[in-house]
């Protein structure tokens, strides 16, 4: 029989049920190449006037804008979600809320190699990528506008048809639903226990080690006790801090690393890399220091979620997070 599993950030109960029928599937990943682009690719070096303009680049001092010889570059979206410019003219329309879709929406060129995943960066260029997320955290809080900044990065298959590496960052004049059902949960653990609950869970995993697959001087790295998705894994700081803007230079050197191992683990265990990671952080206007633990959460590509999954937003997993743990922890 399988278990009930009740998340204490969310408060959300999730079913861990291994005698499911999908559980092969869910222990691999299946390579699914998309077809290949039309053209150039636009964020190939020699091709930089195919993007908008850049907000930042790093390269030599030479080094003109929107030129080449670039490690690290960031443009607006080539298809933006929301504009930055503009107001946000807020109207009704009977029962509902209407504003323009204000925020940025940028897009960070991770590499100027084509095709590379993070398992494959050196550690090197992927610490130059976290730091430009942490820039670009400090620089998007600026605007009195925005609420709160999530980052997605979507690695090899999961990249879709545009394979070069890249990420987006997001500035939100609200705080996304998943952001908000964890800072509410955060606030009634703390509320009724005076302690962060994601340092509890760190506390607990560190101790038992049955879901925790490797720590480093300031990171753990986990598979969450109620896990949404098979091989569902948490990235971690050690110490509490709610907000990775605030990030220090040791630390992001370790977390680089330590993504890069994490990255080259999902690939041996699954057999692809392909996976969607994403950044939780603390909003920018409610910065809730005592109860919210920044982290990545990395969401591999394997067997689809039950229809139920979204419809009723409860989760089935087929892969215990303890097994899961343990398969990943061999591998690092």
């Amino acid at each position: 029989m399988g278990e009930l599993r009740r998340d204490p950030v969310r408060n959300r109960w999730v079913v861990i049920d291994p005698e499911r029928p999908d559980r092969e599937a869910a222990l691999k990943v299946e390579a699914q190449p998309p077809p290949p682009l039309s053209g150039p690719c636009p964020l190939c070096p020699g091709n930089e006037a195919m993007t908008p303009p850049e907000i930042i680049a790093f390269g030599e001092s030479s080094r003109q804008r929107n030129q080449t010889d670039w490690s690290v570059r960031v443009t607006p979206d080539l298809q933006p979600l929301c504009r930055i410019e503009g107001d946000f003219d807020r109207r009704p329309e009977g029962p509902f809320d209407v504003m323009n879709a204000l925020g940025a929406h940028e897009i960070v060129i991770e590499s100027p190699q084509h095709l590379l995943t993070w398992a494959e960066f050196p550690e090197q260029q992927l610490e130059r990528v976290l730091r430009t997320y942490r820039m670009r955290s400090l620089d998007l809080r600026l605007d009195g506008r925005f609420r709160s900044l999530i980052v997605v990065k979507n690695n090899a298959d999961a990249a879709g048809i545009l394979r070069h590496p890249h990420s987006h960052v997001l500035a939100l004049p609200f705080i996304p639903y998943g952001i908000e059902e964890e800072l509410r949960g955060c606030r009634e653990f703390y509320a009724r226990k005076e302690r962060c609950a994601f340092c509890d869970i760190i506390l607990h995993e560190r101790v038992s080690r049955v879901r925790r697959v490797v720590e480093t001087d300031f990171f753990v790295v986990l598979a969450p006790f109620a896990s949404r998705f098979p091989f569902e894994t948490w990235l971690l700081p050690l110490r509490h801090a709610s907000d990775f803007g605030k990030i220090g230079e040791k630390e992001l050197v370790d977390l680089a690393s330590l993504v890069k191992r994490t990255m080259q683990m999902v690939g041996k265990v699954l057999g692809n890399p392909s996976c969607t990671i994403v950044l939780h952080s603390t909003p920018f206007d409610e910065p809730h220091t005592h109860d919210y633990h920044w982290h990545l959460e990395i969401i591999p590509k394997t067997a689809p979620v039950a229809a139920f999954g979204w419809g009723a937003r409860l989760f089935v997993n087929p892969i215990p997070p303890e097994e899961a743990a343990a398969l990943m922890a061999q591998q690092m």
